[in-house]
């Protein structure tokens, strides 16, 4: 009976996990992971102190230490201007427009191109802040 119930709950668990990655977008997996990464390590740290293997639980503790480090850096977001102001030329080429470009189609290739790399749909927060800026000089 026992074991019929684990699989129903393993059936069940296995189908919710095929739902979700139908409907997923990459931060959701992504979280998902380092969720699950994080509950194992606590549950085998808490193992390994109940089961009287303290000190081998502190230097699990202390060999993730730099992982997790790692992990925390590599979050960071890069500067939106790395090497000083964008120029006018620079402005254009990122918008792939050419000199003498109207308002309207500044804005219309700032409008094509933002809704490609938007954060929001799984783009870079650097590139569609260099965008901005690009439109912000072509327009000022």
């Amino acid at each position: 009976m026992h074991y019929l119930l684990l699989g129903i709950g393993v059936i069940l668990g296995t189908y919710g996990l095929y739902r979700f990655f139908l409907n997923a977008n990459l931060k959701q997996i992504t979280a998902l992971l380092m969720v699950s990464v994080f509950t194992v390590i606590c549950v085998a740290l808490f193992f390994l102190a109940i089961t009287g293997r303290l000190p081998a639980a502190l230097g699990l503790l202390a060999a993730l230490w730099p992982i997790t480090l790692a992990l925390w850096h590599k979050r960071k977001k890069p500067s939106v201007s790395s090497s000083g102001p964008m120029t006018r030329s620079e402005a254009l080429e990122v918008l792939g427009l050419k000199e003498g470009a109207s308002t309207e189609e500044i804005k219309d290739a700032h409008k094509k191109l933002i809704k490609k790399t938007h954060p929001d749909k799984e783009g870079s927060e650097w590139l569609a802040a260099k965008i901005n800026q690009a439109k912000d000089i072509l327009l000022s």
